[in-house]
């Protein structure tokens, strides 16, 4: 009886170890699969995630480049202020070169070829003050043996003189020079290129005695001015 009881335990502990054996392997594979599930799933995520980061920067560069061609090339002009003062400065020299080129050019109003004569600062007279257009004399030209009654004017300055005669002749018309302290004078007539002196005596106020030697020294030329 005993051992008919002890083989039946032992029957129904086969048949438990039996039915317990499958359930575990099973149990345990499906922990190893649900154990494996989150590491391929988080391999999956990172793989997803690095595809997106990539994704989102070639989509940012596209995107870039686009905002780039869309926007309009720069402008050389603008209507600013500080345009405005490089128009204005610009303008400003260009008129000023043209005033310039006009004052070069003419200079004046007349329209006159001649040369402008520079402004001589005037200084005092130089032995006799002996400027003035009042002066009044004779011509005698030796080989002519010509006498002219002139009238004359002498420009003074410092020491410089010019002296203009009314005389029709050959010569003896214009004489340009100086004056020194003692109111010696030397001047040369701008026909001939001869220079006349005061030969005998100086110059006074209302006195000029201008001679040239002629014909080896021979003769004299002679211009005699006085006023009153």
């Amino acid at each position: 009886m005993v051992r008919k009881c002890l083989n039946n335990v032992c029957v129904i502990l086969m048949i438990l170890s039996i039915g317990i054996y499958p359930l575990a392997t099973a149990t345990s594979a499906d922990a190893a699969e649900k154990v494996k599930v989150p590491v391929d799933q988080e391999e999956a995520s990172a793989s997803s995630q690095s595809e997106t980061a990539r994704d989102v920067g070639a989509k940012y560069q596209a995107e870039a480049i686009t905002e780039k061609g869309k926007k309009p090339a720069p402008r050389t002009t603008k209507s600013g202020f500080g345009n405005k003062t490089l128009l204005y400065a610009g303008a400003g020299v260009a008129a000023a070169a043209a005033i310039a080129v006009a004052v070069g050019a003419g200079g004046g109003s007349s329209g006159s070829d001649e040369p402008v004569v520079p402004v001589v600062p005037k200084e005092d007279p130089v032995g006799a003050d002996l400027e003035g257009d009042t002066w009044h004399g004779r011509l005698i030209l030796a080989d002519s043996g010509f006498k002219e009654d002139v009238t004359a004017t002498v420009k003074q300055n410092g020491r410089t003189l010019e002296i203009t005669t009314s005389s029709v002749q050959k010569y003896g018309k214009k004489f340009i020079g100086t004056i020194d302290r003692s109111a010696f004078i030397r001047v040369r007539d701008q026909d001939t290129g001869q220079d006349w002196t005061t030969h005998f005596q100086n110059a006074r106020r209302n006195m000029i005695d201008l001679y040239d030697f002629v014909n080896d020294f021979n003769d004299l030329d002679r211009l005699f001015l006085t006023r009153e």
